[in-house]
Formats: structure tokens, C-alpha cells, sequence
């Protein structure tokens, strides 16, 4: 099951929802913010777990208003959900990423292109940490998850960051 599928059981699984309802709730989570999800891939991912029997459907008219699709999770929909998330905390992910492919070519830069393209980076790291720590600093009472939310990038930039600099140090 794809991370898309995935998010989009999870946030169904809570109440049911038509896509626009889906799309705030990606938007309000910043989900999108790291996963790429288009507003068309919404439709298409509803449809397809639809078509899965995963989800199932009604047409529910709106006074005034056209009529929406609303989706609900079904049995084999929730079970299948439960699994994945189980095994989505279980097993770390090796995540593919634009930069290692950069890093894997970086040989066709020169010494000064490539210590001038990680020192880019280390700084949008360094962006990226503060804006977390401001964001993470400004919430009243976060739960204990909510607060592992903010917390799992801030440790993962912070770490990828003394990388970078371990790097930028032999190079």
C-alpha cells in the first residue's frame, strides 16, 4: 500500500468524508508537506480503494449545493489499514531521496561545485531546524504524539545536518 493510500484510510477511518474533506485535512496535518499529494491524486486514490473494497460509497445531495461522494472505510478497509500501520511502525523505511541521487552523480562536480551544493544544503538544513524549533516551541500542551510529530524531523535534520558537516569536512 502506498503512503497515499495509507493517509488517505487513515484520515477516512476517523469519520467518514468526501474529498475536499480529505483534502483539509491534508492540508491542516501538513501532511502535504511531506508526502506529495495533488488534489486530483485525492479522486483517484478514493476511487481506487473504493474499487479495492477498501472503502465503499454514497451520493449525499446538498441543498443548494451540488452533491458530494462520501467515502467510509469498510471492514476489509479498517483490517488492512491496521496491518500496514503496524508494520509501517515496525520496519524502518529506506527513503529514496532527490539528494542521494545528486550524491550518487556529485562526481560530475567539481570539488568546489559540490562543496558549494552541500553547503546550500547544510544552511536550508540549518533553515529547516529553526523553523521546527520555533513551531514546536509555540504549541501549548502538544500531546505525545503530536509532540513525536514535530520532534522525529528536528532529530533527523539535526543528524542529517552533522552529516553534512562530517562530509563537508573530508571533502
Amino acid at each position: 500500500m502506498t503512503q497515499l493510500e495509507l493517509t488517505v484510510l487513515g484520515i477516512i477511518q476517523k469519520k467518514p468524508s468526501h474529498a475536499y474533506n480529505v483534502e483539509k485535512e491534508i492540508v491542516e496535518k501538513g501532511i502535504r508537506d511531506r508526502i506529495k499529494i495533488g488534489f486530483s491524486t485525492i479522486y483517484s486514490t478514493l476511487k481506487k480503494l473504493e474499487k479495492n473494497g477498501l472503502l465503499e460509497s454514497h451520493f449525499k445531495p446538498q441543498e443548494n449545493l451540488p452533491g458530494r461522494r462520501v467515502y467510509s472505510i469498510t471492514f476489509k478497509g479498517r483490517q488492512q489499514f491496521l496491518e500496514e500501520i503496524k508494520k509501517a511502525l515496525s520496519q524502518p523505511q529506506p527513503e529514496a531521496s532527490l539528494f542521494e541521487t545528486g550524491l550518487r552523480f556529485g562526481d560530475v562536480l567539481d570539488r568546489h561545485e559540490m562543496k558549494e551544493a552541500l553547503s546550500l544544503y547544510d544552511s536550508e538544513l540549518s533553515r529547516l531546524i529553526q523553523a521546527k524549533v520555533k513551531e514546536l516551541t509555540s504549541i501549548d500542551n502538544p500531546s505525545a504524539i503530536e509532540r513525536a510529530m514535530l520532534s522525529r524531523p528536528l532529530s533527523l535534520w539535526q543528524a542529517e545536518r552533522k552529516w553534512t558537516r562530517e562530509l563537508l569536512a573530508l571533502l
